[in-house]
């Protein structure tokens, strides 16, 4: 597969959006940063589903209606700061599909470095070892990946997901209250989680379902 279309990624929003509400328990349960309040995961999950409410009921002609449909729930429903980041890196990803069609891995490389720009410069102050710094990383990595075989999804996506897993490691040593705690970034791993369950579709031909209503919170 050299292009994924607007179906496609529509699918795999779906079950990312699934895969972060199964996991929330455990993302609510890594926040210390910055403020240990145990939301992040809830948060995050509120943002999904309203980026994908507008989405299940709909068919698209080209990967930036969907992409735009996404971002547009995702502002809309964006809570806490987990969900506002999460919320921007969906703006800049839709943006950088204005009048694309079909996705090809050099664009859809492209389009999460347009996400991870836009989400740090939502942010007043960024701080590294958040999710920010494992959006901005998986992005980085990707566009170098795209370069090297700039029509191979398979390895495009089994980058993200190995840099996903190696940047959030990291994010323990980059953070004091990480480190101390003994726990990885929550907005990261919930980032990770939602990778998972977009990739999902793709690697196993597999939409995870989300148990939980579009609007619910868990």
């Amino acid at each position: 597969m050299k292009t994924i279309d607007g179906l496609m990624l529509k699918e795999m929003f779906l079950s990312g959006a699934a895969n972060i509400n199964a996991n929330r328990e455990s993302v609510d349960a890594l926040n210390v940063f910055p403020v240990p309040d145990g939301d992040t995961g809830t948060n995050m999950c509120q943002t999904m589903n309203s980026a994908v409410k507008d989405l299940r009921d709909r068919t698209f002609p080209s990967v930036y209606e969907v992409a735009n449909c996404a971002a547009k729930g995702a502002l809309r429903g964006a809570r806490g700061n987990s969900g506002v980041i999460t919320s921007q890196l969906y703006r800049g990803f839709a943006r950088a599909l204005e009048g694309v069609e079909r996705i090809t891995p050099t664009q859809f490389a492209q389009a999460l470095k347009r996400g991870a720009e836009t989400a740090y410069k939502a942010v007043m102050k960024p701080k590294e070892g958040t999710i920010l710094t494992v959006a901005r990383v998986i992005a980085e990595e990707a566009v170098k990946q795209a370069e090297r075989a700039p029509e191979d999804y398979d390895a495009l996506f089994a980058n993200i997901l190995s840099t996903g897993d190696t940047i959030l490691k990291k994010t323990q040593q980059m953070l004091p209250a990480l480190t101390q705690a003994g726990v990885v970034d929550a907005g990261g791993k919930g980032l990770c989680h939602i990778f998972d369950g977009m990739m999902s579709v793709f690697k196993d031909h597999k939409i995870i379902v989300n148990e939980a209503p579009a609007d619910a919170s868990n």
